[in-house]
């Protein structure tokens, strides 16, 4: 069975007419692969994830997925897309939007049972906190028949804990699914990802050891042993 892939090729994004944000990117992520997406504050990694999902236009390029090219990526039932922001009503409680989201009984029993959610299934989305939050929405996104998911900002306030739960779901799930992810909490990503993007000066920069980080995205010494 040939192994799923998604990429984008040839991406150009320019904000507002006046600069060149994505100029020529290639980006790509197979089944099993786990990309850290890095780049300093705006350097264009949350709107190359939109690009992806197709909720942002490019000037130019293309997003294939499994070798069928779609303008809005978001057509195709093998990519999810975890934003930045919460996308819950949170007016609603976690047991609701369980049911809401989770298609099959016995997946909707299977989270209802998780040791962080079953505490807080009467809860309602605005009475959690940001990791239970974001930990929910990541699981009932995993819950999606879907083999691809761009993941913006995971682990952005989000206590210890739950980031060491979030980052197990990821790796329980990474067999069988790709993911690519951006976070500021760089370290978070790091510990497990397979592959390593950095996103500078309008294109993708393959690192292959995070050591090499240190001349391009963070200080000297931060990969000291």
């Amino acid at each position: 069975m040939a192994v799923k892939e998604i990429f984008g090729d040839s991406i150009e994004f320019r904000y507002r007419n006046q600069y060149s944000l994505l100029s020529g990117v290639f980006i790509n992520c197979k089944q099993g692969e786990v990309v850290a997406l890095l780049g300093r504050n705006g350097c264009g990694k949350s709107t190359l994830l939109k690009i992806l999902f197709g909720i942002v236009h490019p000037k130019n390029g293309f997003v294939s997925i499994n070798n069928r090219r779609y303008k809005r990526g978001y057509m195709s039932k093998e990519l999810c897309y975890l934003p930045q922001h919460s996308f819950l009503p949170t007016y609603k409680t976690v047991s609701q939007m369980i049911y809401f989201m989770v298609d099959k009984k016995e997946d909707r029993e299977r989270i209802a049972a998780d040791t962080v959610l079953d505490k807080v299934l009467s809860s309602k989305i605005a009475d959690l906190s940001v990791g239970e939050k974001r930990y929910l929405e990541l699981t009932l996104l995993l819950a999606r028949q879907a083999t691809f998911y761009l993941l913006d900002e995971p682990f952005s306030g989000v206590s210890p804990y739950l980031k060491e739960k979030i980052q197990q779901v990821i790796q329980d799930n990474c067999g069988q699914k790709g993911f690519i992810i951006s976070d500021h909490h760089y370290n978070s990503v790091l510990d497990i990802s397979t592959r390593i993007l950095l996103l500078q000066n309008g294109g993708c920069r393959s690192i292959v050891n995070k050591k090499d980080l240190e001349y391009f995205y963070v200080p000297e010494g931060t990969f000291d042993d």
